[in-house]
């Protein structure tokens, strides 16, 4: 009966997983929105079509850490090391002056500081499929903002680990402790991934077969994942979340393999097709309907929300005014950068397991990561102007 069960939910999630892209075309909205949206439908319908069971709840954990590991992996270090000094340096303080700003407008709304890291958060993936959508993605400000994007995305999720140690550890020695101890995996995953790296120069008849495209067995993909879930683990054991852990493999493994041919479009062929969509119809299917028993609070919960996210990312972006970009690109940037939907969906997820969200809290984070996916990209593209836009 279970196994039924778990089958039948299974196939009414990939039911969903492939009408989403398609609605998603005709709607122009993100993916992910349309997934969580479907699972919400679905959960709060009454006909039970998806049950939450350990099995789906399994494939909903994988599908987050393959997405931390996507989004780690999609860092561009060599765009970063492209830029040069001056832009890399501006960048970096813009990225952590939109992180502080944001739990400063925490601490002064009374916010729990948790969601300074909402208001601050920063994702590549909406803002490169919006920049490749309007033709911006290799203009000065597109090139800037996948920067800042890029940086501000590491910043986070490092800010991410730190709220983890400190919830779970507080703020004596023991913290110190398991900062070092989460610092020796990063330098011992830098150090093999070096390693391999330095093997597969001296020997690159040896290792083609991780980046090649018609490798029947696939070991770049079986690497890929070797890497993610050894990390993942190696992670919980030093204290932090898995799901950060499989960020820390997917940075690592852009930042060491710079060239990876093929295997980033197999890596993501894997995740997009199968694992992710779940974990985002599962949001929806989990969603805590009763956040919406009094829908004006919320409403205005995740307008001051949205408002203070746009807020800290366009004061400190007015820094890339330094290297040339006119006030109006500034400001639509920041509207972009304010859209990282697929982050403050992890975000909210990890509050709610760690428990420093309550049900209200993480329902207004999922509901703005909605919100800020379909709003803040027109928003960019009406400011930007059609004749800039104009492909």
């Amino acid at each position: 009966m279970t196994e039924s069960r778990d089958a039948a939910s299974l196939v009414v999630m990939y039911v969903g997983a492939f009408v989403s892209p398609l609605l998603a075309a005709r709607l122009r909205l993100p993916a992910a929105v349309i997934e969580i949206l479907l699972g919400l439908l679905v959960g709060v319908s009454g006909l039970q079509l998806v049950h939450t069971t350990p099995f789906t709840s399994f494939l909903s954990h994988l599908g987050i850490t393959f997405l931390m590991f996507l989004v780690g992996a999609e860092i561009d270090f060599n765009h970063i090391r492209r830029e040069g000094l001056r832009s890399v340096l501006i960048a970096s303080i813009a990225a952590a002056g939109i992180l502080l700003t944001g739990v400063a407008l925490a601490r002064l709304l009374r916010f729990p500081p948790y969601l300074g890291l909402v208001l601050g958060a920063m994702s590549c993936g909406i803002l490169l499929v919006a920049l490749v959508e309007t033709g911006q993605q290799k203009s000065r400000l597109g090139q800037l903002l996948l920067l800042v994007g890029s940086i501000g995305e590491f910043l986070t999720l490092f800010g991410l680990a730190g709220f983890n140690l400190m919830h779970r550890f507080g703020a004596g020695w023991r913290l110190v402790l398991e900062v070092g101890r989460a610092l020796v995996l990063f330098i011992v995953a830098y150090l093999l991934l070096s390693l391999l790296r330095l093997l597969v120069w001296w020997a690159p008849h040896h290792f083609e077969r991780l980046v090649h495209a018609d490798d029947p067995s696939e070991i770049g993909v079986r690497a890929g994942f070797v890497l993610m879930l050894s990390l993942s683990t190696l992670a919980s054991l030093v204290g932090l979340e898995s799901i950060l852990g499989s960020f820390l493999a997917g940075a690592l493994f852009a930042f060491v393999f710079r060239q990876r041919g093929a295997l980033d479009a197999k890596l993501s062929a894997i995740g997009q097709g199968f694992f992710i969509p779940l974990f985002f119809i599962s949001v929806g299917v989990t969603f805590d309907v009763h956040v919406l028993a009094n829908p004006i609070s919320i409403i205005r919960m995740v307008a001051l929300l949205a408002g203070a996210s746009l807020l800290s990312k366009a004061l400190p972006l007015l820094l890339i005014r330094l290297l040339g970009v006119p006030l109006r690109q500034v400001f639509a940037g920041a509207f972009l950068l304010s859209s990282p939907l697929t982050l403050l969906v992890a975000i909210a997820a990890l509050g709610r397991d760690l428990g420093i969200l309550d049900a209200a809290g993480s329902g207004a984070v999922i509901l703005l990561a909605i919100v800020s996916g379909v709003i803040f990209p027109v928003g960019y593209k009406q400011l930007l102007g059609k004749s800039i836009v104009a492909r």
